[in-house]
């Protein structure tokens, strides 16, 4: 399918079929209460969307030569083995105050000056710890923990996360320092929006260290702190722009673009990475906003009951009682963004991170089966969106095709409901696929046999 600049660093990068090749330095007394008052659940074992008898089931399949599971692992070995030899990169920057957006084009400058290095940085990296950390997870070889905790610890040092608090962000006035007026001049609002996109290396970071914690593998004690002050930065770099959407929906209900503010996936993959953060930091507020909506103190901005947790956006994005045509479509369907199904998987594969989040760290499974007001779940999107990667329903926009490559997200709906239907969605194309922005060799961790 043809595809824009934005939408090729949104999605593309997250989808690789297998082939084997600031200020508030000090933790504060805040998040230290949050600790202590943390789930204990799980204590060992498995990472953020594998259980600790998923991770064993995967051992088992890595060292058989049962298909597809040898090749998922092959594909994990390699991936893992370029990893060790590759060197950090954490974005940096000394003065972010001259940072741009550069989201419409490739930067290929080769310096640390833009939104588009700092995401782009962060996904790259991000993949490269948690592949690693998985490795380790599941052969047990302690030279990629190794690697993996000297990633994260050198990103720990010397990484600048893009928090909007450091441009002097005006959510109610859509507002930041620098602001220009195109979608792809130096620094427009969608600058703020985007830069929520730093999710990616959070989720990844965040699951790297706990697939370290829970297997074994413990960092010495101020490497400890230091990783964990660093993620915690970072969540609150990302709830930054988690906000420039719900604080202007909060001042601008009657807008006609609130719906938007309150619907789109930006908003959940914020969720998926702030809750990644929080199983990572053991802080039982921080999962209450994803989940229920309580409130989390933010350092830069302070506490807020979160408007756009999980069950509202599934209410608000998942359509259901509009009439059988309508049945599941997901909020980018409906507005046809370009490509509209597309979209909607995206927003899909987001929404089940946090669902699978949820169970496998807070032993809270029902997000999977939640229905709105209206009736929408994400159990219907699933429903809904097997018929056009099967081919029997044409998307809106006609330059669209089936979109086949989103059949690993069906390993997550077969786990969770094992129905013929989301069954054949699997079976479009090898099972082999790997997901850089989350779950890695996503059949070798979370699939079921067929």
């Amino acid at each position: 399918m043809t595809m824009n600049p934005r939408w090729l660093r949104a999605l593309v990068l997250g989808v690789v079929v297998g082939t084997a090749c600031g200020p508030e330095d000090a933790a504060e007394p805040v998040l230290a209460q949050a600790e202590a008052e943390a789930t204990a659940l799980p204590t060992a074992g498995g990472g953020i969307f594998i259980t600790a008898a998923e991770l064993t089931r995967a051992r088992t399949r890595a060292t058989a030569t049962t298909e597809p599971y040898a090749e998922n692992a092959r594909i994990l070995k390699g991936r893992a083995d370029g990893a060790l030899t590759a060197t950090p990169k954490p974005f940096r920057m000394t003065n972010i105050s001259t940072i741009t957006y550069h989201w419409c084009s490739a930067d290929t400058d080769g310096v640390d000056n833009s939104l588009a290095d700092a995401t782009s940085k962060f996904t790259d990296d991000g993949d490269r710890m948690r592949t690693l950390a998985l490795q380790y997870a599941v052969s047990g070889d302690t030279k990629y923990a190794a690697r993996a905790a000297l990633f994260l610890k050198t990103w720990a040092s010397q990484h600048t996360p893009v928090n909007l608090h450091d441009l002097h962000v005006d959510y109610a006035a859509a507002k930041l320092d620098g602001q220009t007026a195109d979608y792809c001049s130096d620094r427009p609002w969608n600058f703020a929006l985007d830069g929520l996109f730093q999710t990616y290396g959070l989720i990844n970071a965040s699951d790297a260290y706990v697939l370290l914690k829970r297997n074994g593998y413990a960092l010495p004690a101020a490497d400890d702190a230091a990783v964990r002050e660093w993620l915690r930065k970072t969540a609150e770099a990302v709830n930054s722009s988690f906000q420039a959407w719900t604080r202007w929906a909060d001042t601008h209900p009657s807008s006609s673009a609130f719906t938007r503010y309150r619907s789109d996936n930006h908003l959940t993959w914020g969720l998926a990475g702030l809750l990644a953060a929080s199983v990572a930091l053991q802080d039982s507020a921080l999962a209450g906003y994803v989940l229920d909506g309580t409130s989390w103190t933010d350092r830069r901005n302070g506490a807020y009951a979160n408007p756009s947790f999980i069950k509202d956006v599934i209410n608000r994005a998942i359509e259901s009682g509009t009439g059988t045509a309508n049945e599941g479509r997901v909020y980018e369907e409906k507005i046809l963004r370009d490509p509209p199904i597309g979209y909607s998987l995206f927003h899909l594969w987001a929404m089940s991170l946090v669902a699978r989040n949820a169970e496998v760290n807070y032993a809270r499974p029902g997000f999977w089966d939640y229905a709105g007001a209206g009736g929408g779940s994400i159990h219907k999107a699933y429903t809904r969106y097997a018929a056009f990667i099967l081919g029997e329903r044409a998307s809106p926009q006609a330059s669209e095709g089936p979109p086949k490559d989103y059949r690993w997200l069906y390993e997550l709906g077969y786990a969770q409901w094992p129905e013929a239907r989301l069954k054949s969605v699997i079976q479009v194309g090898t099972r082999n696929q790997y997901i850089i922005q989350s779950i890695g060799p996503v059949t070798l961790a979370v699939g079921e046999p067929l």
